[in-house]
């Protein structure tokens, strides 16, 4: 149990009075300038746009979380100082989150609110290009240790690299300058742009995204390329990217970069197939491979052609000379068989005359024979002949007429018997020399 102080006798402070005594405390504690080292995060600008405030985070040694923090700003007075501080370092940087900085602060709270934070006097930027430089090999050693670093490289380049997909900012002087080296050539070139952000924090989010939608489109291209225009050393730390370089070591294309800077070698440069310095010596890069392939093309079209032609001088040597030991073959044949050819050219027109008079026998006899043949034949014909004219002569009605016999007809039929008519039939009688016509009176049977 512990007593009340009384309270007559205390000083009772309000919040603005506690706020403002501990902000006293606090400089008269650190009277003097402190440096101070962190990771940026959350990095904003006032609504202003004068003044730049963010958090200074700790993080623990072997987890990736946040064990520290602090607000942090730099006030519009102090930005000419500091971003001068920045730009005059050899390999100058962007303040951007995620980096690791060291800053000359003032410590101050703000009283009406009681939060206490750092207001920024100076940069160190020595201390922030050395992490940069500790991170930067960390992820280089990290790829080669994974054997990363060459897996683009190992894929092989089309030999006619037409279709390009073309990660840039749109409209910007680096997509003009490729885009024009390459139709001045006059080539098939196909571009597909994806339009990305180049510098700033959106640069991972976005090439990224462009590799992701390469690799997974239907019409596949030959190759990707990564292109911006020139700036400065901070601009292209955008690029010293360990997620980029992830996504151009899992690409199924081979990865051309130019991201315009003569001097420094990014992460995405060390890990893509090819590294050029601009976009024009990437577009040039790609224009002598299609004039090398057309050089291949003609080097084969002039060996062929080279080839066939030797091939048919060889084949015309060949052929004459077969041509003249042909004609001495057939010389020397005729020669050395002369007597054996004129004896031959003898039995041949020999064995020619005693067919052809064996023949001219054998025609005569088959000519004689059929001559006898002949008469026999038509002698016996001729007296079938007139023994069948006889005989139908014999069988001729009018000359069975003659001998006294008559036809009786009725309706036009030969009647044979009188049992076919009734009294009162009209009937027809033929003679030899006329007709007569007559009704029945009465038939009788034969008996």
């Amino acid at each position: 149990m512990f007593n009340l102080p009384n309270s007559s006798s205390e000083k009772v402070y309000t919040i603005l009075e506690l706020n403002n005594t501990v902000r006293g405390v606090i400089r008269s504690g650190f009277p003097e300038y402190i440096w101070v080292c962190g990771e940026i995060k959350d990095l904003r600008a006032s609504k202003d746009r004068r003044h730049i405030y963010f958090d200074l985070i700790q993080k623990h040694p072997k987890a990736n979380e946040i064990i520290a923090k602090v607000g942090v700003a730099i006030f519009q007075g102090r930005k000419p100082r500091i971003f001068k501080r920045i730009e005059e370092t050899d390999g100058a940087f962007e303040l951007k989150n995620d980096i690791e900085v060291k800053f000359l602060c003032e410590i101050d709270l703000y009283p009406k609110s009681g939060q206490y934070n750092l207001i920024v006097v100076d940069i160190d930027p020595v201390y922030t290009l050395g992490k940069f430089a500790q991170n930067r090999q960390k992820i280089i050693e990290e790829l080669k240790r994974k054997g990363l670093v060459e897996k683009n490289k190992i894929l092989p380049l089309p030999l006619v690299p037409l279709d390009i997909g073309l990660i840039t900012s749109f409209g910007s002087a680096a997509y003009y300058d490729f885009i024009s080296e390459l139709k001045a050539t006059g080539y098939g070139f196909k571009i597909f742009v994806f339009d990305a952000h180049m510098q700033g924090k959106l640069v991972q989010k976005e090439v990224r995204e462009a590799l992701e939608f390469f690799n997974n489109l239907t019409k596949k291209p030959d190759l990707i390329v990564i292109t911006r225009g020139g700036g400065s050393s901070a601009d292209l730390s955008w690029f010293d990217n360990k997620l980029i370089a992830y996504s151009i070591v899992a690409s199924k294309f081979p990865v051309i970069c130019g991201l315009g800077h003569e001097i420094n070698t990014t992460i995405t440069d060390l890990v893509a197939h090819t590294s050029l310095k601009t976009p024009t010596k990437v577009a040039q890069f790609l224009v002598e491979k299609i004039e090398a392939f057309l050089e291949q093309i003609e080097y084969f079209e002039k060996e062929i052609r080279d080839y066939s032609d030797s091939m048919i001088e060889k084949g015309k040597k060949n052929l004459r000379s077969t041509a003249i030991e042909f004609e001495s073959a057939v010389l020397k044949y005729f020669r050395d068989h002369r007597s054996h050819l004129a004896e031959s050219k003898i039995n041949c027109l020999n064995f020619s005359r005693y067919i052809m008079n064996y023949k001219k026998r054998e025609i005569s006899d088959s000519l004689k024979f059929l001559k006898l043949s002949a008469g026999d034949f038509l002698k016996k014909n001729y007296q079938a002949i007139n023994y069948a004219q006889e005989k139908i002569n014999l069988l001729n009605p009018e000359n069975i007429l003659k001998r006294g016999y008559s036809i009786t007809l009725k309706d036009s039929k030969a009647l044979k018997d009188a049992a076919s008519l009734s009294k009162g039939d009209i009937i027809k009688t033929v003679f030899f020399k006329g007709r007569a016509v007559s009704s029945v009176q009465s038939t009788e049977d034969a008996d």
